[in-house]
């Protein structure tokens, strides 16, 4: 009699890119503070990958929040150059909070409300309309939209009316170093 061989599947984990990455500490997530904007004026939030960051940005999801009563219109943008004037820094963070201590990002976020110019240079991809008192949160772009180093990827939004308008804006991304895969 020949012997009966029993061969097992292996055990297969699907893990989509940002989950993978924030296993690696890689994935992370940044907030806006209130941004403040409206007649005529509007505000700004991006991630700006440094010239000489040594990695790409893998662009996943971003939510925006609206507490107003007043619709307006958020232009999502690549390699805008960040608006001329004050600018702060938004917080970053991993999501993968077990890490110790926790990785840093290479990219920085910033933003700006106020504004009296639109943004120059770079591509408006596309524009919602963000309801009153909601949060338009977006598809996971999974990472198909890649920053080099140098780029950046705003959000600018813009209202419609005279009166003023809070916002926040929330980012999410991924890093790798260049030439990784």
């Amino acid at each position: 009699m020949s012997e009966r061989r029993i061969e097992f599947p292996e055990k297969v984990v699907n893990l989509t890119s940002p989950g993978w990455n924030s296993q690696l500490g890689r994935y992370f997530i940044g907030q806006s503070s209130e941004l403040y904007f409206g007649n005529q004026l509007g505000a700004w939030s991006g991630i700006m990958n440094p010239c000489h960051s040594g990695v790409n940005l893998y662009f996943d999801i971003f939510t925006i929040t609206n507490f107003t009563e007043q619709s307006f219109t958020a232009q999502i943008w690549l390699n805008a150059k960040p608006p001329f004037g004050v600018m702060s820094d938004s917080p970053i963070t991993p999501s993968n909070q077990a890490i110790f201590p926790p990785p840093r990002p290479n990219a920085v976020m910033k933003q700006t409300d106020y504004l009296a110019e639109d943004l120059i240079g770079g591509v408006n991809i596309f524009d919602r309309i963000v309801t009153p008192n909601s949060t338009l949160v977006s598809d996971s772009h999974q990472g198909s939209i890649i920053i080099g180093q140098g780029g950046s990827f705003s959000i600018f939004l813009k209202s419609h009316g005279t009166d003023m308008i809070t916002s926040t804006i929330v980012l999410t991304w991924w890093e790798e170093k260049v030439g990784r895969g």
